[in-house]
């Protein structure tokens, strides 16, 4: 499903076409209702049809209390029966809500050798899915203006990409590291991007910018080194639950930043009431603008903040409000 070169690319007449569009878009999703009171209604879940499933994902990350590494210590042991593995995680979801597109975090590895990597790949091809990222998080840190450890970094990194090839991800994400404010150098940083899309050209793995932590917090850091880059091989992830959000006006005109450089999107929640129902923020403004500005490629859901009392209930909820807002491809 990776999309070539010529695909991805969006000129810049293109773009200020969808901006446009993307900002009608804003209005337009002011008159669709919350997600957050559409959670019992799960048929257009159900009926969704797979043109339109195939670019909805979901991450591990949402999972995370049922995984040993990243389970919160003080939640006690898991109930017997309950624990994912990056092994089992695949037909879990498939099972569970019907997708194959299937993003992983780095902290749930139980091994980090290619041999494992590969049994992941196995395990989600028998269940017809695959894995479409890699989420990074670790001590890398790609502003270090040290030479020797940003150096170390991006070698940390390029194995990281390796693990992605053997998992059969076509992307990964890595952090930018941080630092002191006015220790910040886009060219710095952007280096070790670039170094890392050339690598990444060479085992069929785009590396991904996100509107994360660190320097990387701030959009417009995030813009400026996909700018200097300028690479098909560094692209950018759109993170719903790091927009501005005092508005979805706010929240559309940042995340509108990224959309030239856009290859998937990170359709996060933040917290939830008792009701499984998210509270931050409408995300239709966002799926509507997202989808105005051209995109087409994968949303992959993620729940990072107060949990839903239910991740599947919650799961199922995005899915509908998904399916009800994207084109098939």
């Amino acid at each position: 499903m990776t999309m070539s070169i010529e695909e991805r690319s969006m000129t810049r007449r293109s773009f200020i076409w969808c901006s446009s569009r993307t900002l009608a878009a804003v209005s337009l999703g002011a008159s669709v209702p919350a997600l957050g009171r559409t959670v019992g209604a799960v048929s257009a879940w159900q009926s969704a049809p797979a043109s339109v499933l195939r670019r909805i994902g979901i991450t591990t990350v949402c999972f995370r209390d049922r995984f040993t590494a990243t389970r919160d210590r003080k939640a006690g042991p898991l109930p017997a029966g309950q624990e994912l593995t990056l092994l089992t995680a695949p037909k879990f979801i498939a099972d569970a809500l019907g997708l194959h597109n299937v993003e992983i975090w780095s902290m749930q590895f139980a091994d980090t050798s290619i041999d494992y990597c590969r049994e992941i790949k196995a395990a989600a091809a028998a269940v017809g899915s695959r894995i479409i990222n890699i989420q990074v998080d670790g001590p890398e840190n790609l502003s270090d203006p040290d030479e020797a450890a940003r150096s170390e970094s991006i070698a940390s990194i390029k194995q990281w990409m390796d693990r992605a090839a053997a998992v059969g991800a076509s992307m990964l994400r890595a952090n930018t590291g941080g630092g002191p404010p006015d220790a910040w150098d886009v060219e710095r940083t952007a280096d070790s991007f670039r170094q890392l899309a050339e690598y990444g050209k060479q085992i069929g793995v785009t590396i991904l910018i996100e509107n994360h932590v660190g320097y990387s917090a701030d959009i417009d850091k995030v813009v400026a080194i996909a700018k200097t880059v300028d690479d098909p091989s560094c692209r950018v992830i759109a993170d719903w639950g790091n927009t501005p959000s005092g508005s979805p006006e706010a929240q559309v005109a940042g995340l509108s930043k990224l959309f030239p450089y856009l290859e998937l999107v990170s359709a996060k929640q933040l917290d939830f009431d008792d009701e499984n129902r998210h509270i931050n923020y409408d995300v239709v403004p966002l799926i509507k603008a997202t989808e105005a500005s051209g995109f087409q490629g994968i949303y992959s859901i993620e729940f990072y903040g107060r949990p839903p009392k239910d991740t599947i209930a919650a799961a199922k909820a995005m899915i509908q409000a998904l399916t009800a807002n994207i084109s098939a491809r």
